[in-house]
């Protein structure tokens, strides 16, 4: 017959048993759940990928329908072979709506353009057409336009911004054709493009992408994420990271710093102030385009305005040209009074 104390062990031991088996199957049914739930988590990641993929196919065809509503007409005033654009006669309807009309665009090398204008007026529709080239821009002035966020793709955000292999090519091209030219515009074209160039090299590629993503909010670890699994404002800084890795001749940014907290949008300020090719930014932020801005384009009645100096100078400037203005008319009527009065008098 057992002892007190050995049925003592036997029960303890049956205890200790029971309590392993109930830790084994509740470790069982916990890591079902959790390959359920990963599964789950799989599923619901791809139909997000897919609704992405599905919403920038419809951007897309928004934005191939509204090219085809645009009717853009305009000479090129400029040098064929000029870093300068200038546009003659440049009128542009959207849907049968005038959007300018016989009006003057004109975008300097250097210069460094805030355009503003009423909500609705067709700021983004001009910066479209100019993009696309349905307004007579030269083709070796290459273009890239901020308005929308960087695709749903399989590309780190490091790879995505440093991808140039089509961009090399074809300033590789434009290099080959200058090389043969010895006019000063040429040269210039020439020497520009070899510094492009130069900063594409794959030894420094990868730095200068870093730095810029850096800038604009990046750890190490997100660089090293794919594309597909930032949200939409995390893939807009992508774009905008991109667009200032290839430094292209004509930089088009439409609302910029709508998805940068206030250390990108102050990192970006410097970036863009330092920007010695053309740029065209749309933005509601004064102060960033005090800080960037060397020249203003109001769109203004149907008709592209210019003043020098940023956008606080713009608005001295309005503001003494609406008093002349005001002037000028209170003087004419008082004339016209004088007059009334005068020939009252001879009657």
């Amino acid at each position: 017959m057992p002892s007190d104390a050995k049925k003592k062990k036997d029960a303890a031991k049956k205890e200790a048993v029971k309590q392993l088996h109930n830790k084994h199957s509740k470790a069982g049914k916990n890591n079902k759940l959790s390959n359920e739930n990963g599964v789950k988590q799989d599923e619901e990641n791809h139909l997000v990928i897919e609704e992405i993929d599905e919403a920038a196919k419809l951007l897309q065809q928004i934005e191939i329908d509204n090219a085809k509503a645009r009717s853009v007409a305009g000479s090129l005033g400029s040098h064929p072979k000029s870093m300068d654009v200038k546009v003659n006669q440049l009128t542009v309807t959207f849907h049968g709506r005038e959007i300018v009309t016989d009006t003057t665009l004109e975008l300097n090398r250097g210069r460094r353009y805030g355009f503003i204008g009423l909500n609705g007026s067709g700021k983004s529709t001009l910066m479209q057409a100019i993009y696309n080239r349905e307004v007579p821009i030269p083709e070796h002035i290459d273009m890239f336009l901020v308005s929308r966020e960087m695709p749903a793709s399989g590309l780190s955000a490091l790879k995505a911004v440093t991808e140039v292999d089509e961009m090399r090519k074809n300033l590789e091209k434009q290099a080959e054709e200058l090389a043969s030219c010895s006019d000063d515009e040429s040269q210039e074209k020439l020497m520009d493009i070899y510094e492009r160039l130069e900063e594409m090299e794959a030894d420094l590629a990868e730095v200068k992408a870093a730095a810029i993503l850096h800038g604009l909010g990046f750890t190490r670890q997100m660089m090293l994420k794919k594309c597909k699994d930032f949200s939409g404002g995390w893939r807009m800084r992508i774009a905008l990271a991109r667009a200032l890795y290839l430094k292209p001749s004509l930089l088009l940014l439409d609302e910029p710093t709508n998805h940068l907290d206030l250390d990108a949008c102050v990192w970006l300020e410097g970036e863009l102030a330092k920007y010695k090719r053309t740029l065209l930014i749309v933005s509601h932020s004064q102060d960033f385009m005090n800080n960037v801005c060397t020249n203003i384009i109001h769109l203004f009645q149907k008709n592209l305005v210019y003043y020098g100096g940023n956008y606080d100078t713009f608005i001295r400037t309005r503001i003494e040209l609406l008093e002349n203005q005001m002037k000028r008319y209170n003087w004419e009527q008082n004339q016209l009074q004088h007059m009334k009065v005068h020939l009252f008098i001879i009657k």
